[in-house]
């Protein structure tokens, strides 16, 4: 019998950001105290893990990813003119993240599941999916299909 399961690592990450195409409140600078889910789904080895990946393994590169790019961060938009303004060197100056179109929670949550993808593709993955809660009610999911060509 062949079985695949699924594990999952949560974290949390206080992220500010404004989304500078939508029409509205969220124009304004805010924040949000996000949860992160990420879910792994695969084969299980003959000791019970999934594809060899321990938790610690998927918890230190997923919360220390998370850490590194949007923890305590203001994500803008690569075109939002306040950018600039805040942009003061390569380190990202004030905590200012440039973001490839409005850094809302779904494309936040596609980034990591992108990030996900790159980051376990030695790994013979089956489904990845990225929960993303913005709020106690709202939230965003992503999630793909995972076939890599091995050659």
């Amino acid at each position: 019998m062949v079985s695949k399961q699924t594990i999952k690592v949560r974290h949390n990450m206080e992220v500010a950001h404004r989304l500078s195409l939508l029409p509205g409140k969220c124009q304004q600078i805010h924040g949000h105290s996000m949860w992160v889910d990420l879910s792994l789904t695969g084969l299980v080895n003959g000791n019970g893990v999934l594809l060899g990946l321990d938790f610690a393994t998927v918890k230190r590169h997923f919360r220390n990813y998370l850490d590194t790019f949007y923890d305590h961060r203001l994500l803008l938009n690569e075109t939002d003119p306040l950018l600039n303004l805040l942009v003061k060197d390569v380190d990202g100056g004030y905590g200012a993240n440039a973001c490839t179109g409005d850094p809302t929670t779904e494309n936040i949550a596609r980034w990591i599941g992108e990030w996900a993808m790159q980051t376990f593709e030695a790994v013979d993955l089956r489904h990845i999916k990225v929960e993303v809660a913005e709020t106690h009610c709202n939230g965003a999911e992503w999630e793909a299909e995972v076939r890599y060509e091995r050659t």
